[in-house]
């Protein structure tokens, strides 16, 4: 199979409905798993479904719709070729102008206040199973190697998280913006996550306390310093998060 016909089997995949079974699907991963690029783009094709998937969900449905459905039970008097032209034309227009919609509705740019939780829900959702990683490592220094590499390094790491194993990085998207993935062991054998983005994809944000946010049974702290954004997922509560946290 080629990374073009993976791509476009994987492409019609729903979020989180990924027939693993399937024996083309399974080829098309299997493929994935050995190509970072292809991972990266699956990554944000599916980042993408769900944003669209959560943007179509909110478009209110249109003022009569569901009486113009049922009364397509009713028999209607057979058209002549000029009607149905002037019928089929009429639903091309609207079917453009919804597309305009949700065109319109995708290219408004977030506010910050939106994009944070948008921000740590994907990420979360990217490690709530064991992340495939790009590198592996217990060296930090090796990894920061490797992410200098791609132009991804972190500026810094705080240093209680600094002080774990390090267990291997990668790097996601989001909106666009390169992600930077640094995984470590904590001592209970859980890992927390550090992430790492420019501070262009929060234009909005402003220095000050973490901001905090559970997602199921993981809690995240976002923080802006000098020209990165970062934020640590962790699984536990807020205390445990903190206990990472860089010292004021």
């Amino acid at each position: 199979m080629t990374e073009r016909e993976a791509r476009a089997i994987l492409q019609v995949c729903r979020p989180g409905e990924i027939d693993r079974g399937d024996l083309q699907i399974a080829e098309a991963l299997q493929l994935v798993e050995q190509n970072p690029e292809l991972a990266r783009w699956l990554d944000e094709e599916q980042a993408f479904d769900r944003a669209m998937t959560a943007q179509l969900a909110n478009l209110p449905a249109p003022l009569g719709l569901k009486t113009r459905i049922l009364a397509q039970n009713n028999p209607a008097p057979a058209a002549s070729p000029w009607s149905r032209w002037i019928i089929a034309l009429a639903g091309a227009a609207a079917l453009l102008f919804l597309l305009a919609q949700i065109a319109d509705t995708w290219r408004r740019r977030p506010s910050t206040a939106e994009l944070v939780p948008q921000y740590a829900s994907e990420m979360v959702s990217f490690i709530k199973v064991k992340p495939s990683l790009e590198m592996m490592s217990g060296n930090l220094g090796e990894i920061n190697g490797w992410l200098q590499g791609q132009n991804a390094a972190p500026k810094q790491v705080p240093p209680r998280l600094a002080a774990l194993e390090p267990v291997g990085c990668r790097i996601l998207s989001f909106r666009g913006h390169k992600v930077t993935l640094i995984c470590f062991r904590r001592d209970d054998g859980r890992l927390a996550h550090l992430f790492v983005v420019d501070r262009a994809a929060f234009p909005g944000l402003q220095p000050g306390a973490p901001i905090f946010k559970g997602e199921g049974e993981w809690m995240t702290a976002i923080w802006l310093e000098n020209d990165r954004v970062y934020m640590l997922a962790t699984e536990g509560d807020r205390e445990t998060t903190e206990h990472f946290l860089p010292r004021a």
